[in-house]
């Protein structure tokens, strides 16, 4: 069937070859035209081992790519499979070599292809056939006198057809929802936070990165410049961010912190015209209702409250347990929110509190969504992995109803690809969606204490989470944003693949006889784990028990007889641990109750950790078996041991401190500033990452990527 038009059968799923689609349980799959082609060559090649390189040839020809859009063209393929790539059902990954089809696949011949060439010039009507039906169209005086129950049945049937043929057309599944288009609005590739839209502006916040004060500012649905809104608070606090925007643009919802403490957060309800204030009760999340009136906040111990426009009348609405990212709907009758990563529902009254689409399997983070003006879709966005906080999918959840006709239960994914998207926002035409467009990308860079410069490191790849053998000849890194392991030579040649999507690498650590590499898994946010592979390639293998529950940066005991590890805010009692990989025994490190983010120094005397929200520091001494006094400061993250285990070095971060790399000696004191990164476009996990070279020079990700609004078209029918 070589050169036909294929239609290929696996599970239950058909890849429709001539039309480039891909039906699965029925529905059609949206899936990017490069991903498909890897798709086809890999049904026509079943149980054969297709090499990466010639799967490149074929799909992008004498384009410059890598091997990455490979790999991400296959994790794309694997995620609307529903493939695991640890345990493949559909495609396996022969590391470092090409990727083998396992499942029984059934090839058929597309009818549709073949019926296109009958009857297009009429050579291959069949005259006779003509002549017969004209012949059987003659009515005969005897079949005129049927008698009438003939004729009633017939009409009766006729009437059940018709009204069959109306409760299909009435109850039938409408097409689902797409994006037709995506026109690029602003061009200055600065990261904003979108906030809402009146129909003629789109409102935002945006500053320098990681800085205070934030600017609010508006930019036409047609595009062009930003430009700034006013805003005049009291002189002892300072803009954090815009939160809300009223349906007409009038009133703006603005988040506040006290200068200079990180006191906060304050709710402000600020006039557009005039900059008129009203303080609200304080809070993180809030939303204006459709008719102005009200704002729906989450006050402190998980509460969503209501309170008047002016400030007046609060009152509790109900206890949740902790909600963000709040949105009415058109008719005011429903608050929808985020919960524990999911998306959930109460009405404006304060009953019926329900998980929104509880039977949907998808592990990503579900938040931020918004009704289009009509109410008959729910945008939201859906971010895959624990800690990639710099955007995500868009999805949509079909509420049009009918008289037969029942919302869908599943969501349609609006967006795929490397493009990142932040938390959506309709437009009033009902045909549009605001959102941030992010293309990520990030330059390694080292820091030269002579030149107090940062120049690219191994090239300026992008890259994050560099760890080097002891010996200093070898380094592994995480790929960025695809997070996955690699292992090079000292100066980057060579570089070996060592884990695939849909796995999510955070944090490697090259064991002490550089034999092996351990790293955590956070591909599903509600399950992080701890795996060990080989550092020269292999199968990556779970390494601390399971009853531990979700674990979190491990670490190596100098000798590698150990790992210790922390069980995760997630857990009720995290602590930190420590793993016998000789007896397979866990003990916690005493008083570390509250702590995380564990750091054993190289001399194996000291473990660092942090607590408080990564503000204090703090170190525990196995001789004396206690910990130290805490030291404080704002935005405190990433630790990292010096070669000589005298110093640890650090991160501040934080939008309301000093930002910078800093360094404290083990005995304490005060810390010392080793670089001020206030002007510096720093990302990476938590948008930053921290490490060491094997001479203690600093490790940064500077960011290169771009980030502007873009009006997506949305069609439905």
């Amino acid at each position: 069937m070589a050169g036909k038009c294929l239609i290929f059968r696996f599970a239950d799923v058909e890849a429709h070859e001539r039309e480039f689609s891909l039906v699965k349980a029925g529905e059609t799959v949206p899936v990017e035209p490069k991903a498909f082609r890897v798709l086809l060559i890999l049904l026509r090649n079943p149980k054969k081992l297709i090499p990466k390189e010639e799967l490149l040839n074929a799909v992008w020809g004498d384009a410059a790519v890598t091997e990455n859009s490979l790999t991400r063209a296959v994790a794309l393929l694997r995620r609307l499979l529903g493939d695991d790539a640890r345990e493949p059902r559909f495609i396996e990954t022969v590391t470092s070599v090409g990727y083998r089809w396992l499942f029984p696949v059934e090839a058929a011949e597309d009818p549709s292809a073949i019926s296109t060439m009958l009857g297009a010039s009429g050579e291959s009507i069949n005259a006779a056939s003509v002549e017969s039906a004209a012949s059987a169209a003659v009515v005969t005086p005897r079949s005129a006198s049927k008698p009438r129950w003939v004729w009633a049945a017939i009409g009766g049937a006729i009437a059940l057809i018709l009204l069959a043929s109306g409760y299909w057309y009435l109850s039938r599944p409408l097409p689902p929802p797409r994006i037709t288009a995506y026109t690029q609005l602003t061009h200055d590739g600065r990261r904003k936070d979108l906030a809402g839209t009146d129909g003629n502006r789109i409102y935002l916040s945006w500053g320098a990165h990681w800085a205070l004060p934030s600017v609010i500012g508006q930019v036409a649905v047609s595009g062009g410049v930003i430009a700034p809104i006013p805003v005049e608070l009291p002189d002892v606090y300072q803009i954090d961010h815009l939160v809300d925007v009223s349906p007409d643009g009038s009133a703006l919802l603005v988040v506040s912190f006290v200068k200079n403490s990180g006191y906060g957060p304050q709710l402000w309800n600020v006039r557009a015209l005039g900059g008129s204030l009203r303080r609200l009760p304080d809070a993180w999340f809030a939303a204006i209702s459709p008719d102005g009136d009200s704002v729906a906040y989450q006050a402190a111990g998980g509460e969503i409250w209501l309170v008047r426009s002016d400030g007046s009348g609060a009152h509790k609405l109900a206890s949740v347990g902790g909600a963000g990212d709040l949105a009415w709907s058109p008719d005011g009758g429903v608050i929808r929110f985020s919960k524990n990563d999911r998306l959930w529902e109460i009405t404006s009254s304060g009953s019926n509190l329900h998980q929104l689409i509880p039977g949907w399997h998808n592990s990503s983070i579900l938040c931020c969504g918004r009704w289009t003006p009509d109410g008959k879709l729910f945008v939201f966005q859906a971010q895959s992995g624990a800690w990639n906080e710099r955007g995500a999918e868009l999805w949509a959840l079909d509420e049009r109803r009918g008289f037969f006709r029942r919302p869908s239960a599943e969501p349609v994914q609006l967006t795929t690809g490397p493009t990142r998207w932040s938390p959506p926002i309709p437009g009033k035409d009902g045909k549009t969606i605001f959102s941030q467009g992010t293309t990520l990308r990030g330059e390694l860079s080292r820091y030269d204490a002579q030149t107090k410069q940062f120049q690219p490191f191994l090239g300026g790849i992008s890259a994050q989470g560099a760890t080097f053998s002891r010996d200093g000849r070898f380094v592994a890194y995480v790929s960025y944003p695809e997070n996955t392991l690699w292992r090079a030579n000292r100066d980057g040649s060579n570089p070996v693949q060592l884990t695939d999507p849909p796995m999510e690498v955070y944090l490697p650590r090259f064991s002490p006889d550089g034999a092996h590499i351990l790293f955590v898994d956070a591909s599903v946010p509600s399950h992080i784990e701890c795996y060990l592979v080989p550092s020269e390639g292999g199968r990556p293998q779970k390494l601390i028990p399971e009853d531990q529950g979700q674990v979190g940066d491990p670490g190596w005991s100098p000798d590698g007889h150990k790992v210790v590890f922390d069980t995760g805010l997630a857990s009720p009692s995290h602590a930190i641990r420590i793993l016998d990989l000789d007896s397979r025994q866990v003990t916690t490190v005493p008083g570390s109750a509250g702590l995380y983010s564990p750091r054993w120094s190289p001399d194996g005397r000291y473990i660092a950790a942090l607590q408080h929200d990564l503000n204090e520091l703090t170190i525990f001494d196995f001789q004396t078996q206690r910990w130290s006094a805490p030291f404080l400061m704002s935005g405190l993250g990433f630790p990292v041991w010096s070669r000589d285990s005298q110093w640890i070095y650090f991160g501040a971060a934080s939008a309301r401190g000093a930002r910078g790399i800093y360094r404290i000696r083990v005995t304490g004191g005060k810390a010392e500033r080793v670089v001020d990164l206030m002007a510096w476009n720093w990302t990476g996990w938590f948008d930053s990452w921290l490490g060491l070279d094997p001479a203690d020079a600093p490790l940064v990700l500077r960011e290169v990527g771009s980030s502007d609004i873009y009006a997506l078209t949305l069609e439905e029918k």
